[in-house]
């Protein structure tokens, strides 16, 4: 365990708690999980979330439209990068 085991404990039931349905079914909440696994490149959390977005139902059609706005907002996030920092070179 590389987390002590009080802080560990602590994450999963923050964790269980978050995933739970209440305003958002399982099936969103696991599409924005994939969605933010991806943004982070974090390759473990992508293979976990896919697998529960299956078991909730989730089509491969709506994984690939959610893929979509995955990237296209981490396209948006380089291009306004780029576009402020463009903007504060040539002043």
């Amino acid at each position: 365990m590389f987390l002590l085991k009080e802080l560990d404990e602590l994450y999963n039931q923050f964790s269980d708690k978050a995933y739970e349905p209440k305003i958002l079914d399982g099936k969103t909440k696991e599409l924005i999980a994939l969605a933010c696994s991806i943004i982070v490149d974090c390759v473990p959390c992508i293979e976990h979330h896919y697998k529960k977005a299956v078991e909730y139902g989730v089509q491969e059609d709506e994984i690939m439209d959610a893929m979509g706005i995955t990237m296209s907002v981490s396209a948006g996030s380089k291009r306004a990068k780029y576009q402020k920092l463009i903007t504060e070179l040539n002043k």
